[in-house]
């Protein structure tokens, strides 16, 4: 059963990455090359912002739990 649902997961998977890919490839087939080379380029450096962003917000998070684990036992 858990291979089945794995399986059919990977197949609707596989599917939405297709859909994605064939959407992708029209919008950008609408632009020159280089300007959708720049359309893609800064969806990445978006992407890339809003990971650092998230990497700031975990290491906050991490120094949060180093200080309560640090703090001494209630008594």
């Amino acid at each position: 059963m858990l291979e089945e649902a794995r399986e059919q997961e990977s197949k609707v998977t596989d599917q939405m990455w297709g859909w994605r890919n064939t959407l992708a490839d029209k919008v950008l087939g609408l632009f020159p090359r280089r300007t959708a080379e720049h359309l893609v380029n800064a969806q990445k450096e978006g992407i890339l912002a809003v990971r650092s962003l998230l990497d700031r917000g975990l290491e906050a998070l991490e120094g949060d739990l180093q200080r309560v684990q640090d703090r001494p036992p209630r008594q």
